[in-house]
C-alpha cells in the first residue's frame, strides 16, 4: 500500500518533469500562467509538487509546450496513476466522505444525461436515507466516517432527480437489491423508493434479474456522464475515464445491461415481490 512518503516522493519528480520541460520550451512562469488562464502561484504550486495535477493540467501543458508523443503519453500515465493513489490516500487520511459528496453532486448537476450501472449496491442518488447510512457505517470502507454529514450529503444530490431537464438512467442488478444494507424494514423502504422514482418522467429504472441471460460478467460498477466521461469506483480509488476509447466501451456494456434489463410495470412488480420477500 502507498504511503504519504512514496505519494509525496512521485509527486516531487513529476513536478520536476514539469518544470524541466517549461525550462526547456523558454517560457517562464508567468508566461504560462497568462497563456492558459491560470494564476502564477498554480504553476509554481505545480512546478514545486505542492499540489497534484490533474490530468487535464498535464494536458494543457504539454500542448503548450509541444511535447512528443512518446513523453506526452508517459506523463499522463503517471499522472493518472498519481491521482488514483491521491484519491485513495484521501480515504486513508479519512478527510470525510461529505466534502467528495458534495463534488459528486456539482458533476451530477452539470451532466445532461447520467447512465449508472450498479452490480452490488442501489445507486447514491436512488438511496433511502437509512440504507445510505448504512452504506456509509460498513466497519472498513466507513472507518473514521461523518456518517450524519454524508448521508446529508448523499440526500441533498438527490435533488437533481426532480430537475425534468436532467435524465438518468438506472440499471441495477437483482444481486444489488438482494444484498442487505440494514434490516427489513431499510430494504422494504428502499425498494418502495425505487419504485416511486421509476415513475418520474426523466427516470428509467431498469433491473437486471438474475434469471435473464447476459453476454458479459459485471465487474464493477459505472457512471457515464452525457458522452464524455465514465467513473469508476473500487474500494479504495475513484477513477474519472476521458478517453473516448473508454467512454465508447462503458457506454457499449451500459446498452448490453440495459437491454437486458425489465423496465416500468414489470420492474415495479418485481420490487413488490422483493418487499414481500423482505417482510
Amino acid at each position: 500500500m502507498d504511503t504519504p512518503a512514496s505519494f509525496e516522493r512521485d509527486r516531487a519528480e513529476l513536478a520536476e518533469e514539469i518544470r524541466q520541460l517549461r525550462a526547456a520550451s523558454g517560457m517562464s512562469g508567468v508566461v504560462v500562467a497568462e497563456r492558459l488562464g491560470w494564476s502564477q502561484s498554480k504553476v509554481s504550486k505545480l512546478e514545486t509538487g505542492r499540489a497534484t495535477p490533474s490530468l487535464e493540467d498535464v494536458r494543457k501543458l504539454v500542448a503548450l509546450y509541444g511535447v512528443g508523443q512518446e513523453k506526452r503519453d508517459a506523463l499522463e500515465t503517471s499522472t493518472s496513476e498519481l491521482n488514483d493513489r491521491y484519491r485513495s490516500l484521501r480515504m486513508l487520511r479519512k478527510r470525510g466522505l461529505e466534502q467528495e459528496q458534495q463534488g459528486i453532486k456539482r458533476v451530477e448537476s452539470s451532466t445532461t444525461l447520467l447512465r449508472v450501472f450498479e452490480p452490488s449496491t442501489v445507486p447514491g442518488l436512488l438511496q433511502t436515507a437509512e440504507y445510505a447510512r448504512a452504506v456509509f457505517s460498513r466497519p472498513l470502507t466507513g472507518a473514521g466516517v461523518d456518517v450524519p454529514g454524508a448521508v446529508a450529503a448523499r440526500i441533498d444530490r438527490q435533488s437533481v432527480l426532480f430537475r425534468p431537464e436532467r435524465r438518468f438512467h438506472f440499471v441495477i442488478t437483482e444481486a444489488a437489491l438482494r444484498w442487505r444494507m440494514g434490516g427489513s424494514s431499510t430494504m422494504t423502504a428502499q425498494m418502495d423508493r425505487l419504485a416511486n422514482l421509476s415513475t418520474l418522467s426523466n427516470v428509467r429504472l431498469g433491473l437486471l434479474p438474475w434469471r435473464v441471460e447476459v453476454s458479459e460478467f459485471p465487474n464493477n460498477g459505472f457512471d457515464i456522464r452525457d458522452d464524455r466521461e465514465v467513473a469508476v469506483e473500487n474500494f479504495t480509488t475513484h477513477r474519472v475515464l476521458t478517453d473516448p476509447r473508454d467512454v465508447d466501451f462503458h457506454l457499449r456494456m451500459f446498452q448490453l445491461f440495459a437491454d437486458a434489463a425489465i423496465y416500468d410495470d414489470e420492474a415495479r412488480t418485481f420490487l413488490a415481490d422483493l418487499v414481500r420477500e423482505h417482510a
